[in-house]
């Protein structure tokens, strides 16, 4: 696994604590853990289920959370971020160039979901290791095996549903970047923006409870930020909580729609330029998915063909060289 022995997973609650009836799914993940790294040590923070006296829908006061985060960079070699909600961005305030100086010497692998889409993307921009896009506690038999692939830097594929645009002439190839859209284009929305070198990824966006009206407020960010300007890619998840009922895919239908009308002079000014946008609709990728549900390596690595196979590793993979 890349020189990685992981022998300590640490559980965090960088942000909404679990109710308490989820205790047994963490034993359970835990358990579909050791299946795949065998004897490991478990580290569970004190605040995954408690929550701050006066902020009472994060775990626990700014510090606390900060200090147990720090104290798992530096000794565990998988830490999972258990729950989204809101206030993993806060911890930033306390994290310093010693702490990502840690990170990059250690490079231990990160796991989560939605909010903690902040903390991904930064710890990758600044230490560049990659982490992985996935709400942890769904873990279960369906995932465990690609979960597995993806920790010992093994290809995993999935598939695409759909294209918005035309597919691309051939297969491209990239680094995956992004998360929840709303907490992502929040990550770019300061004042020095991270300055990522966009021709070099590919875009994954999924989202929840957001309107038509929210949708456009958040791709004019991304456009503000040059975003579709250079991007290899996007792809696109689900942009409402899923569920199996008509609603819901009419909910879909038209936010997909939207982006498509949205981005079009995008579209055709690169297609002019020789310089495509392709952009590709996922069903596995998002809030509340049931099954096959997509693991992204942050700052890994990424091929997407024109049968919309999308294949991830960890890590790009070493160029033969023949002696």
């Amino acid at each position: 696994m890349n020189g990685v022995q992981i022998k300590k997973v640490s559980f965090i609650a960088p942000s909404t604590c679990l109710p308490r009836c989820e205790k047994s799914l963490v034993n359970k993940t835990i358990r579909r853990l050791r299946k795949i790294l065998g004897d490991i040590e478990i580290d569970l923070s004190p605040y995954l289920f408690s929550s701050d006296e006066l902020i009472d829908h994060v775990t626990a006061p700014l510090e606390d959370r900060a200090e147990n985060f720090k104290q798992a960079i530096r000794s565990a070699d998988l830490i999972i971020s258990v729950a989204g909600g809101t206030g993993a961005e806060d911890i930033l305030f306390k994290i310093d160039s010693k702490d990502y100086q840690v990170i990059k010497e250690r490079k231990p692998i990160f796991i989560g979901f939605s909010d903690f889409t902040f903390l991904l993307n930064d710890i990758y921009y600044n230490s560049k290791i990659p982490v992985i896009y996935f709400p942890t506690l769904r873990l279960g038999q369906g995932n465990l095996k690609k979960m597995s692939r993806l920790l010992f830097d093994e290809p995993v594929r999935y598939h695409g549903t759909t294209w918005l645009t035309s597919p691309p002439r051939k297969r491209i190839s990239g680094v995956p970047l992004g998360g929840n859209l709303s907490t992502f284009v929040n990550y770019l929305n300061r004042k020095n923006p991270p300055a990522f070198n966009w021709k070099r990824h590919i875009l994954f966006v999924e989202d929840v409870q957001i309107d038509v009206e929210d949708l456009h407020r958040l791709l004019a960010a991304l456009r503000r930020h040059k975003v579709f300007n250079e991007i290899k890619a996007l792809v696109v998840g689900s942009l409402a909580y899923y569920s199996h009922n008509d609603n819901y895919r009419a909910v879909q239908k038209e936010h997909l729609q939207f982006i498509k009308n949205y981005l079009d002079d995008i579209i055709k000014k690169r297609e002019k330029k020789g310089n495509p946008l392709p952009i590709l609709a996922v069903s596995n990728f998002g809030h509340n998915i049931p099954r096959n549900l997509m693991a992204i390596p942050i700052g890994g690595f990424v091929i997407i063909d024109r049968k919309k196979e999308i294949t991830f590793r960890l890590h790009r993979p070493r160029k033969k060289t023949h002696s």
